[in-house]
C-alpha cells in the first residue's frame, strides 16, 4: 500500500461526484493513473450482422458462456486495447474518435473497462 499526499483543497465535496468526476480530480490534484490494460487472447470482437460481438473462445468458453454487443466507441476501445493502454489514453482514444467531452469519455472508459474486469476479459498492469 502506497500513501501520498494530495491537495485536499483540489478536492472538494467527493460525496456527490461521479466516478468520471472523481478521477479527474484525483488527476487535477496529482494522481498518477498509470495502470495499463489489454485484452485478454480468449475473446474475438468480430462485426456479425451489423453488429460488433464479443465471443470467448478457448479455455474462457467455460467461464463466459454468451457474447457481449458492443457499441461502436466500445468496439473502437476493444481494438485499441490490444496494446496496453492507461485509462488517459483511452479516454483520449474516444476523445479523438468520437468527438466526446472529457467527462463522457471518463466514464465511457470506466464504465467499459468494469464491463471487462467483471468477466476477466482483461489484464491489468
Amino acid at each position: 500500500m502506497t500513501v501520498k499526499q494530495i491537495d485536499l483543497d483540489k478536492l472538494g465535496d467527493l460525496r456527490n461526484l461521479s466516478d468520471a468526476e472523481l478521477k479527474l480530480k484525483l488527476e487535477a490534484a496529482g494522481f498518477p493513473f498509470t495502470a495499463t490494460f489489454q485484452v485478454k487472447d480468449n475473446y474475438v470482437h468480430r462485426k456479425v450482422a451489423g453488429n460488433d460481438v464479443l465471443i470467448a473462445i478457448g479455455e474462457d468458453v467455460a467461464n463466459f458462456n454468451g457474447y457481449i454487443q458492443m457499441n461502436p466507441s466500445a468496439a473502437y476501445l476493444w481494438e485499441a486495447m490490444k496494446e496496453p493502454r492507461t485509462v488517459a489514453q483511452l479516454e483520449k482514444t474516444l476523445e479523438d474518435a468520437f468527438d466526446v467531452s472529457c467527462v463522457q469519455a471518463t466514464a465511457d472508459v470506466l464504465d467499459f473497462l468494469k464491463v471487462l474486469q467483471e468477466h476477466n476479459m482483461i489484464c491489468a498492469q
